[in-house]
């Protein structure tokens, strides 16, 4: 995104299908020691096999609630603040853009993020904006970054939380509520038992469209502030790419956007073989004509990006 972007400018997806989205996240927490697609490393303390992320982090965020409420002795609940520094957030939100950034990132870090509901209050706000204005998805995950960077990490009885490890949990709550909407919705059309009209299914893709493919930039920018694994990225990747004989084109569509943001960074080396069988598998997508014309020429456009070293083809043609 470019930093002349002003604010009057804000308008505004084989054999890996079956596996869950969420699984890339559940994984964060082993890829400290990278893998051999090479990246850089990530950690988090470990939690029982048989209790997910968000589980333990719903659990606590509770359990701080409560115990706030217990302790509040001033005339203001504890939820009335929350409230409050919520609708300031808001009106900061509104207001930020990538010319005012510093100024206004000030103003944030004034607002007393210092338990586990305000942090949760804030990455939800931040996380719902990039979703819903994408174009922006670069200023809202280098917010991200400030801010888990000047946070303090808590501690809610044994359990440590993050303000990265909060919002690495919204991007896989994301995933998985999207995995559930689409499995809900193919279980109801088998069952003939879809009650909404032709007009509100097909809106309703196309919120979830624009959702999912919000997330998937979201999670492209954060990896390029090195918030997210290199092994979260292939994984993700290999997620898109699913059935190499049944292409999802709301997939394919994804991972077109996904290369474009992070192609240039993970594109080395080491990494070549998996890039090669990924481009193998996008050059079989593009000539399949179950696709659209338009995500066949979104892929051919990735494929000469790749094959132009991640430059775009109207800067070679500017330069010469």
């Amino acid at each position: 995104m470019s930093h002349n972007q002003s604010r009057g400018d804000r308008t505004e997806s084989g054999q890996c299908r079956k596996t869950s989205r969420s699984s890339s996240f559940n994984q964060e927490r082993h890829f400290s020691g990278g893998s051999k697609c090479g990246g850089g490393g990530g950690s988090s303390s470990a939690t029982p096999a048989n209790i997910t992320s968000l589980q333990v982090m719903h659990k606590a965020e509770n359990k701080y609630e409560i115990k706030q409420r217990k302790k509040s002795s001033r005339g203001r609940n504890v939820s009335d603040e929350e409230e409050i520094k919520q609708r300031k957030l808001n009106a900061i939100l509104n207001k930020l853009t990538p010319q005012n950034f510093e100024k206004l990132f000030e103003q944030v870090k004034q607002l007393n993020i210092d338990n586990v509901v305000t942090f949760s209050g804030v990455v939800s706000q931040i996380f719902d904006r990039a979703l819903m204005e994408p174009t922006f998805c670069e200023m809202y995950a280098n917010l991200c970054f400030h801010l888990a960077a000047v946070l303090p990490d808590l501690s809610v009885e044994t359990e440590r939380i993050t303000f990265k490890r909060l919002l690495l949990n919204k991007c896989q709550a994301e995933f998985e509520r999207e995995e559930k909407e689409e499995e809900e919705t193919n279980k109801a059309d088998e069952e003939g038992k879809a009650k909404q009209t032709e007009g509100e299914r097909e809106e309703k893709r196309l919120r979830a469209r624009r959702r999912m493919l919000g997330n998937i930039r979201l999670i492209g920018e954060l990896y390029k502030k090195r918030m997210l694994t290199e092994r979260i990225m292939h994984e993700c990747i290999k997620k898109l790419l699913g059935s190499s004989q049944n292409p999802d084109e709301e997939d394919v569509e994804a991972l077109c956007k996904l290369m474009g943001t992070i192609g240039v960074m993970i594109d080395h080396s080491k990494a070549k073989e998996h890039m090669d069988t990924y481009f193998d598998i996008m050059v079989q997508f593009s000539n399949n004509m179950n696709l659209s014309s338009r995500v066949r020429f979104m892929l051919k456009d990735s494929i000469d990006l790749r094959k132009n070293k991640w430059q775009p083809m109207f800067k070679k043609a500017e330069i010469g």
